[in-house]
């Protein structure tokens, strides 16, 4: 014999499915704090990225001219004889410039090399350094120091052999 069960509806009163505003709100409160807390971390990475960058494309720019120096390159059509070359550290306008000539002043500009310089980094100390041809001294000898808005620190310094030296 088959028997039959009378299934019911259960009676749920008032109970309906979804998230009540309370709910709604700890969630919003909880992503609102990870998420200022992400921005926090994300920013002190990011400024002390531009940091190491701005550092690297520094010491990077014063190797070159030295290298392009002891090579005695020549750039441009009007130049036959090799020059020295050298840095220009322009803070009010945020450029490194790479240049060819004994001096900013009376170098040739068509042949300049312009690198733009991070806002969020300060330069202190020298701001030009010319090395001699075929032997890479130094004409100006020195620190730069580079201050980062997170407090980081660095020093480049140039010896009058043209040796280049930084600190982390």
């Amino acid at each position: 014999m088959v028997s039959h069960k009378i299934l019911r509806p259960i009676a749920r009163g008032c109970s309906q499915a979804g998230f009540t505003l309370i709910e709604i709100l700890v969630v919003v409160a909880l992503l609102a704090t990870i998420s200022g807390f992400g921005l926090i971390v994300g920013m002190d990475s990011y400024r002390g990225y531009a940091f190491r960058a701005d550092r690297d494309t520094l010491v990077s720019l014063l190797q070159r001219a030295r290298s392009q120096s002891i090579n005695n390159i020549c750039i441009g059509a009007s130049c036959t004889n090799g020059k020295p070359h050298g840095v220009f550290i322009d803070a009010t306008s945020g450029q490194y410039i790479l240049f060819q000539g004994a001096a900013y002043a009376t170098r040739d500009s068509v042949v300049d090399e312009v690198t733009g310089v991070s806002p969020l980094v300060k330069h202190s100390g020298l701001t030009e350094v010319v090395f001699a041809q075929l032997s890479g001294d130094a004409s100006s000898t020195g620190d730069i120091i580079l201050s980062g808005t997170a407090g980081q620190v660095s020093t480049t310094s140039v010896n009058a052999v043209g040796q280049i030296a930084w600190t982390q």
